[in-house]
């Protein structure tokens, strides 16, 4: 929270706009678990225009003892006070974990999918919240990333293993101006191909073409073979889960085959294992299985 001399001095109808805003946030943000919009007076960010609010209520019941006593005004602004600050406590309690949820959810969703989107999880609006809540959100992110490159997580899902140095550490930019010039990125090193060394036909007899045909079928020539090699790999191209969706899915999810499927509540749907499980882990869905 940034002190009050980094930012304007909110006059007293905005200190009320701000106290309702707490308030109404609060209660929106108990009933969901996606982070929800925060009003931001101009100039200022969120969390800022809240301290301004605590430090003038505090300021208020002081100087109300100060003149009148204990009385039943005092009383009233110490439980206006009191109100306040369980919801700063309970909003930011919930906002950490629903900004928590997001940020790993979105990851995992975009590492099943080939062009880095988290298709079927909405994104978010920075603009509609507060700059240190990016900073935290960013964080998570970033953390999310070193623990699946430390547990292999994209070996074990069998997809390639990303490399850490191209981890982006968006932390330390949230809060700078976007507009400066980004840095440059340096090209990768391109290893030369290897050398191929003088192949030998191997003196194989028609009994050990016969055995190696056995050992590796999709080398298979006739097309009786490739019928069943065909068989095969379209076995295990249908990987799939049903599931049975649960919530509205906002923005389409990317299926293996490249079309875009809505997910609507109720709705029961194949999807590739590793976005079921994505979805389901998140109360979007439920297993369905026939």
């Amino acid at each position: 929270m940034s002190d009050a001399s980094d930012s304007r001095r909110l006059s007293r109808n905005e200190l009320e706009a701000v106290h309702k805003s707490l308030i109404e946030v609060t209660r929106k943000q108990k009933s969901t678990d996606s982070p929800v919009d925060v009003w931001m007076p101009d100039g200022m960010s969120f969390w800022d225009a809240i301290g301004q609010l605590l430090q003038n209520m505090e300021a208020e019941l002081s100087e109300t003892i100060r003149e009148e006593g204990m009385t039943a005004k005092a009383q009233l602004l110490s439980r206006r006070l009191g109100v306040a600050r369980t919801c700063v406590r309970d909003l930011t309690r919930i906002r950490l974990v629903a900004f928590t949820r997001h940020a790993v959810i979105s990851n995992l969703l975009s590492s099943g999918n080939a062009d880095g989107s988290s298709a079927g999880f909405q994104r978010i609006e920075w603009n509609r919240h507060d700059p240190a809540e990016r900073v935290f959100y960013n964080g998570v992110r970033e953390l999310t990333e070193k623990y699946k490159f430390a547990t292999s997580w994209s070996s074990m899902l069998g997809s390639s293993e990303p490399d850490p140095e191209s981890v982006v550490a968006e932390v330390s930019e949230t809060l700078m101006d976007f507009t400066e010039e980004a840095p440059a990125v340096p090209a990768p090193k391109i290893q030369p191909a290897p050398q191929e060394g003088h192949w030998e036909e191997p003196d194989f007899d028609e009994e050990d073409r016969i055995r190696a045909m056995d050992d590796f079928p999709e080398h298979a020539t006739s097309t009786a073979e490739s019928r069943s090699n065909q068989g095969e790999s379209q076995e295990e191209s249908d990987d799939l889960v049903r599931i049975k969706v649960l919530k509205d899915v906002e923005d389409p999810i990317m299926m293996e085959d490249g079309s875009e499927v809505v997910l609507e509540e109720g709705d029961v749907e194949f999807c590739p294992t590793l976005i079921a499980e994505v979805l389901i882990s998140a109360g979007l869905a439920e297993a369905a299985p026939v």
